[in-house]
């Protein structure tokens, strides 16, 4: 048989807190506070958790919504050469631009584009939703294409014809408003 032994002065289910009153050791009738604290910390913070990834996704649709997006593509001829016209739903973006031996998708692998020397000209900043249909092209400027998108840089090639061992054609690559102009010269 175990004896319990109560401490404290009181009897009958008070004791006293550290500064000597008294308190209750009985619960009290009324629901307690931690437990609700508790069930609504917990939903709290699960709806936050919900809200942030929500919060985040809406917070890049809405960036994205943003970017300019490619609207057109558009091969012409000029008395320099030829031309290839981007225009854009906003301000046209930054740009960057290279010849490149071939050319390949985000994961490294070729991409079949007519032509023998391959231009890409990647936009920086143009929205992930940029698509446009290749425009037809002439006998210089044989294709444009979409390559990929990836982190904010949409990346397009422009294939053109070349004599064998001829080097790579000279170009410029202006921005006039919501359009980004290349000019291949002959």
């Amino acid at each position: 048989m175990i004896a319990l032994t109560a401490c404290g002065g009181g009897g009958g289910g008070e004791t006293e807190d550290p500064q000597g009153k008294p308190v209750a050791t009985t619960s009290s009738p009324e629901p307690s506070d931690v437990p609700s604290a508790s069930a609504s910390e917990s939903a709290s913070a699960s709806a936050s958790a919900s809200a942030d990834s929500s919060s985040g996704e809406a917070e890049e649709e809405s960036h994205n919504a943003k970017l300019p997006k490619v609207t057109e593509a558009k091969v012409t001829e000029t008395a320099e050469g030829d031309r290839v016209t981007f225009t854009f739903s906003g301000p046209a973006p930054d740009h960057l631009d290279t010849y490149e031996e071939k050319l390949e998708n985000g994961e490294g692998r070729p991409i079949n584009i007519r032509g023998d020397k391959f231009l890409r000209i990647a936009f920086a900043g143009a929205s992930p939703d940029s698509r446009f249909a290749s425009p037809a092209g002439n006998e210089r400027v044989m294709e444009v294409r979409h390559l990929w998108h990836f982190e904010g840089e949409l990346s397009v090639g422009i294939g053109i014809a070349a004599p064998d061992g001829a080097p790579d054609p000279a170009y410029d690559v202006t921005t006039k408003g919501k359009q980004i102009v290349v000019d291949i010269k002959d």
